[in-house]
């Protein structure tokens, strides 16, 4: 974290965004999470559906992983969840894009946002908040859904895809959802 720190950087979800957060880079480090000017250009435009077509490898998913994380932590009682096509994909990106940034946090953070329940999908915050990660997402409200590799659901899993059009998406409905 930056040595000096105006309190009123924390009320700026782009600022808490680009410089609380660390992630495991291609090479396998530990890196502070700065965003590149597609992610950025990608935040400015952001509203309650976004279709990402892109090239692999832009750390989309990273970046909302981020976002939703950072959601959960500073609004409360915010559900979050990323959908990926299996369920072993969907807890390697949990544990290396969601439980890494959280434990990587200033400890003062996680102290002042603690975590009630850690398991292999499921992060949640004594405010209220969680984040999961699985192949569907068809109970509750969601405020915030990532589906990643929908294209790849779509032409492998077609019922899959279909459980995600019918069920995952309507429970964002009132939220904000990516697909990429």
């Amino acid at each position: 974290m930056p040595a000096q720190i105006n309190p009123d950087q924390f009320l700026d979800p782009r600022w808490r965004i680009s410089n609380l957060y660390h992630i495991i880079d291609k090479k396998g480090r530990a890196v502070p999470f700065r965003p590149w000017e597609e992610q950025l250009e990608f935040l400015t435009d952001i509203h309650s559906r976004n279709l990402i077509l892109k090239c692999r490898q832009r750390g989309f998913t990273t970046l909302m992983c981020i976002v939703q994380l950072d959601a959960c932590l500073f609004t409360p009682n915010t559900r979050a969840a990323v959908i990926a096509h299996k369920l072993d994909d969907a807890k390697v990106i949990f544990r290396d894009k969601v439980r890494f940034p959280y434990e990587n946090l200033d400890e003062g953070l996680k102290t002042a946002l603690p975590v009630t329940q850690d398991s292999a999908d499921t992060l949640t915050l004594a405010n209220g908040s969680s984040f999961r990660v699985s192949t569907s997402a068809r109970s509750g409200t969601l405020n915030w859904l990532h589906v990643s590799e929908y294209g790849k659901i779509c032409a492998q899993f077609p019922e899959k895809a279909g459980e995600i059009r019918t069920g995952s998406l309507p429970a964002a409905e009132n939220g904000v959802l990516t697909t990429q």
